[in-house]
């Protein structure tokens, strides 16, 4: 026995993921299968700053073979892992990044399933890793992978992920225990015994690639009328490039549910007017799309109550909770709303007066913090009548300032799309800078004025050379995303300032 070489595997979960109970499965299994295993964990430091692993060394036979009890390790090494198994794509990543996956021995099972760091949602612009870089890495550096979204399809079987993981590991047939012992070391735990057979089973169809899994999503808020829907999904797709017309579509949908058919239109009348300019390229339509989309689902606080009322929101955080069906949960939104979200629900003129007289006061920096239960009857009417808003939405304040604002930014393309097209890019890129609400918006909308005014206008003047356009867009905006409060733009300003001065004596 002393010579016999564990099979090694190591399991990487976010805490409440249920990825002690996975290694007990996989452990009780092994064990039920006349093999000596043995498991140990690492608690994570936090949610998202180092996973919660597990790890099994599991020899075969051992049992069986009686006498001297084996040695095995406490801790994974580094390339001596035969299989990693990870519930979330940016762990997956981490794994790979200390060594435990190795392309010679390693077999991985991974979901594309993710779970945002603070980094990525406290970003100014859009913060996100890319999911499908991450995947790659993943592919790159095991010997064989199944990669799917083991959230979503633990979802449609309505079960935890780990019964969905430990499926896809009996399918994979990599382990010396059959699907039958597997079944069983659950039956043998005794909790939630049905959903999670129907969990292993949707693993055992993925891990055979019977099934495709799509992104869970929460339903929509509001049917869409069918006939106006399609007729304006249907003129996207024949009046723009091929590869716009279905991130239009998608914003198409987006606009319906936000606003009503009206507004969609609106968006595609604002796309085609690029779609004959010379000098256009179907790529620049395309990002002009999903900028346009965003900036025009503005987040007021009509937009607010209806995201906190979605259908299947309440499922959501059931799922969250790890309430079960008999259950009842309370569920609390914490609001602390300010002047200007309150008071940009006024009509345009009768707001700016308010406000104007807020200011006067020293009330800006106040704000009203509210807890409303939306699973009482009290709260949800509350949130309910504020989404009702929706048709009121287009006499607003915060309604015509936006439109006031996406008219200036489609203008400064199209001016800049005539002198040159990568700085044309570069201004339809700086709408990531305009986003959300409250403080963060007022930071980002600030840094957009600034760069509109002292970069982008400068240039559209002819005051500084068109070579330069577009990196000097281009650096304006990294440096308001990297330091919202706006000093290292301060100093790229300052630099294009400085070459406006030098062209300026040059000409003299």
């Amino acid at each position: 026995m002393s010579d016999a070489n564990p099979i090694r595997l190591l399991i990487a979960a976010l805490g409440g993921e249920g990825g002690g109970v996975l290694a007990g499965w996989i452990s009780n299994a092994a064990n039920a299968s006349g093999h000596f295993s043995q498991r140990t964990s690492i608690p994570g430091v936090a949610q998202r700053t180092g996973a919660t692993t597990y790890y099994i060394e599991i020899l075969e036979g051992g049992a069986k073979a009686g006498g001297q009890r084996p040695v095995l390790a406490l801790n994974a090494a580094p390339g001596e892992v035969d299989m990693v198994v990870s519930s979330e794509l940016l762990e997956t990543v981490r794994t790979i990044q200390s060594g435990y996956v190795s392309l010679d021995r390693t077999f991985l099972i991974a979901s594309r399933s993710r779970v945002f760091t603070v980094d990525e949602k406290s970003a100014m612009g859009d913060g996100r890793l890319d999911p499908e870089r991450m995947e790659g890495v993943a592919r790159k550096f095991a010997k064989d992978a199944v990669i799917a979204d083991f959230a979503a399809a633990a979802a449609a079987a309505r079960c935890q992920p780990n019964a969905v993981l430990l499926g896809a590991i009996a399918g994979s047939g990599k382990l010396p225990i059959s699907v039958e012992t597997f079944r069983s070391a659950i039956e043998a735990e005794g909790k939630a015994v049905e959903a999670n057979l129907r969990g292993f089973e949707a693993g055992l169809q993925i891990a055979a690639g019977n099934a495709a899994f799509s992104p869970r999503q929460d339903a929509p808020a509001t049917p869409i009328r069918i006939e106006t829907a399609n007729e304006i999904e249907a003129r996207a797709r024949t009046s723009l490039p091929v590869v716009a017309a279905n991130i239009a579509m998608e914003g198409v949908r987006r606009l319906v549910d936000y606003q009503g058919p009206e507004y969609a239109s609106l968006y595609l009348d604002r796309l085609e007017r690029f779609t004959s300019k010379p000098g256009i390229d179907a790529t620049l339509v395309r990002e002009l799309a999903r900028h346009l989309a965003v900036r025009m689902s503005f987040e007021d606080t009509i937009r607010v109550a209806q995201l906190k009322l979605r259908g299947g929101r309440v499922d959501r955080l059931r799922d969250e909770a790890k309430a079960r069906e008999r259950d009842i949960i309370d569920v609390t939104e914490f609001l602390k709303p300010g002047p200007e979200e309150i008071f940009s629900l006024l009509p345009p003129s009768l707001g700016r007066g308010v406000l104007r007289l807020v200011e006067r006061m020293g009330w800006m920096e106040k704000s009203f913090p509210m807890k409303v239960r939306t699973t009482r009857v009290g709260g949800f009417l509350r949130l309910q009548l504020l989404s009702k808003l929706r048709s009121w939405r287009p006499r607003t304040l915060r309604y015509a300032e936006e439109q006031a604002w996406i008219d200036r930014w489609l203008d400064l393309v199209e001016r800049a799309l005539a002198v040159d097209i990568d700085a044309a890019r570069e201004v339809v890129e700086t709408a990531r800078l305009v986003k959300g609400y409250g403080e963060t918006y007022k930071r980002g909308r600030g840094n957009w004025d600034r760069i509109a005014a002292d970069v982008i206008e400068p240039f559209l003047m002819g005051q500084l050379p068109a070579g330069q356009f577009a990196d000097a867009v281009l650096q304006s905006r990294l440096a308001a995303l990297a330091d919202p409060d706006g000093a290292r733009l301060g100093n790229v300003i300052e630099s294009v300032r400085s070459l406006s001065a030098e062209r300026r004596i040059a000409a003299e």
